[in-house]
């Protein structure tokens, strides 16, 4: 499960590649974190910075309502993000393609 949380410059994170990510790291390779609001994705422990991504986008890109604050719409990110996504092949469909590929299967044993 992934959380988001505000970045506020206090905290270092450890970037995928095991690099540290103290706050100045990323306020020099990312200065827009400077100018505006950017939420950090990190694991469950709050210890890898996996994305930095501005809050503002987030919302736009998700729908989210201009009226929640920072925490409610970084609250609904996160479960946005960690959403189990509905299953979109039904049964049957799976079970027509599993014979479509025992049938494709049969006729090339049968070419041989």
């Amino acid at each position: 499960m992934l959380k988001y949380e505000k970045f506020t410059g206090t905290k270092t994170y450890m970037f995928p590649n095991g690099a540290l990510a103290a706050p100045e790291t990323i306020r020099a390779k990312y200065p827009a974190v400077n100018a505006f609001t950017h939420i950090i994705e990190t694991d469950e422990a709050g210890e890898v910075c996996f994305a930095i991504l501005n809050l503002a986008a987030q919302r736009s890109m998700h729908g989210l309502s201009a009226d929640l604050s920072e925490e409610e719409a970084i609250a609904e990110l996160e479960a946005l993000r960690n959403a189990v996504p509905e299953e979109t092949v039904s049964a049957e469909e799976r079970i027509a393609a599993a014979l479509e590929y025992q049938n494709l299967t049969a006729m090339d044993d049968a070419a041989v």
